[in-house]
């Protein structure tokens, strides 16, 4: 086995800061109680540079600054950002092991995939890292070994215990990174244990006589010398995030972070129940006011081919929040997954396919519908009518029951159902225009020049089902300049004089 462990040195802080736009987020500070006294547990950038430090009594800290941010510590919040990134990480693994400031992946089963060990820790900790944590890297053959090696390392960096250095880098890491030995520091370091290698050589029995025998289990874990049963992250049957902002945004370009870190948890939750979304729905909750009593704006995207890739899904929800004006400022944001489908097997391919086409058209009149909106986009869809003018309709991508790609690479198509050997024009005009006639031999109708007939007749006789219909002669004409028509006539035997229509023209 082997396991990549994310440790999150600032969790506290970064809950908190993380929900403040970057262009609005001020000078805080998380503050814990001890006794009676409140202490700084954690400052940001901007309050350290103005000399707020951790450990420093609440009461200096806001002699120093007094327009400081305080938050107080909430463990309750911060497993709800561990959630989240957890949701992220279920891209690269389902094996996911929540911590108490951090999280663990075994990732044995995805080296391959995602192209060996080293890739891999690059996108796993750039995943985790977009939800706004700072992180310090682990990997270990062991959970409980990646996970003291992350925290022993330095804010973003990874410590690599693989191979036959990890017994060595257990060895050199301080004893004070072992939970069951955090009552007993005073004493181990009285006598001389500074380190697990020290801890190792003292007596088995005497150290579980005297510190318990949870610090032998925790130690003999680390080392792989005992078994370490882990409790899996579990999914919920349903997809719904919220965020609370924790200023007041009236301005759409800084709503994209949170919302491109939502997405990215919509989409691995979607990979660990091996589904795809075919419609979401972004909910912008703003600030009540008498004035403007509106309580949300729901956003909602519809996909016409089910996708989880979170790169598309982004490119979708900024386009459509590029045309959304924001009635009040922003207070929340929630993302729900309204309708999931089963996911598809992923086609590797070695050449393009009609189905991998079909996929990147798809996509593109998606982002099209979405940056210039539904009504811009539409599709042509054909109708099994002989009756020119009812034979095709304008719609939506995706409205119709037949329409689209997507459609036609799975069903038979109403246009296979015309004889092939039937010409149709490119251009069909919607209303059929009467031609002029020229009066000499014979009548010859004109358009431009006097036209030639060179095929046909063709005749169409339909509609008698809906009260609509027709019976014409069609031919296909030529004129002076070349171009091709297609013209009809009624069919009437009793009529002498027969008048002309264009109904379409040949490009």
């Amino acid at each position: 086995m082997l396991w990549i462990a994310l440790h999150c040195p600032a969790l506290s802080l970064d809950w908190i800061e993380r929900r403040f736009p970057a262009a609005l987020a001020p000078a805080m500070a998380v503050t814990v109680r001890r006794g009676n006294q409140v202490y700084i547990r954690q400052a940001n950038k901007p309050a350290r540079k103005r000399g707020v430090t951790a450990h420093q009594p609440l009461a200096s800290a806001l002699a120093l600054l007094p327009d400081l941010v305080v938050v107080e510590h909430d463990p309750n919040e911060e497993m709800k950002a561990l959630h989240e990134a957890a949701y992220a990480a279920l891209h690269f693994t389902p094996n996911i092991v929540l911590q108490c400031s951090g999280l663990i992946a075994e990732v044995s089963a995805s080296l391959k995939l995602f192209g060996g060990l080293k890739k891999l820790c690059q996108l796993l900790n750039r995943a985790v890292s977009a939800q706004g944590l700072q992180l310090c890297v682990g990997v270990a053959p062991t959970a409980k070994g990646a996970w003291l090696l992350a925290r022993s390392a330095p804010s973003r960096t990874v410590i690599n215990g693989t191979g036959a250095k990890f017994r060595s880098l257990l060895d050199s890491l301080p004893v004070s990174l072992l939970e069951s030995a955090q009552p007993h520091l005073e004493v181990i370091g009285g006598i001389g244990c500074r380190t697990l290698a020290d801890l190792q050589r003292l007596p088995r029995d005497g150290i579980a006589r005297r510190f318990g025998p949870d610090l032998l289990i925790e130690m003999d874990r680390a080392y792989g010398d005992s078994p370490d049963p882990q409790r899996w992250f579990e999914t919920p049957e349903s997809f719904e995030q919220k965020m609370r902002l924790m200023a007041l945004v009236e301005s759409v370009e800084l709503l994209l972070v949170p919302a491109q870190r939502m997405i990215d948890q919509m989409c691995g939750w979607l990979t660990s129940r091996h589904a795809e979304v075919s419609t979401f729905s972004f909910i912008l909750h703003h600030e009540y006011s008498l004035r403007q009593p509106c309580q949300s704006t729901s956003i909602s995207v519809r996909l016409s081919e089910q996708s989880c890739d979170p790169g598309h899904l982004k490119i979708l929800l900024r386009e459509r929040l590029g045309r959304t004006k924001l009635v009040a400022p922003v207070c929340e944001l929630a993302l729900i997954a309204d309708e999931i489908t089963a996911g598809a097997n992923a086609n590797m391919e070695l050449f393009p396919t009609a189905q991998s086409e079909a996929t990147s058209l798809n996509r593109f009149i998606e982002k099209l519908s979405s940056r210039l909106g539904p009504q811009a986009v539409t599709s042509l869809r054909i109708i099994p009518d002989h009756r020119p003018e009812c034979s095709q309709r304008f719609e939506a991508p995706g409205t119709g029951e037949m329409s689209g790609v997507k459609n036609a690479s799975r069903r038979e198509t109403p246009w296979k159902t015309i004889p092939r050997e039937l010409t149709r024009p490119a251009w069909l005009i919607e209303t059929p225009l009467e031609l002029k006639l020229q009066r000499q031999q014979q009548v010859q109708p004109v358009y431009g020049t006097p036209l030639k007939l060179i095929a046909g007749p063709e005749r169409i006789e339909a509609g008698w089902w809906d009260d609509a219909p027709i019976a014409r002669d069609y031919f296909i004409a030529e004129n002076g300049l070349g171009q091709l028509l297609w013209i009809y006539r009624e069919h009437n035997p009793t009529a002498k004089n027969h008048r002309w229509y264009l109904q379409g023209l040949f490009g």
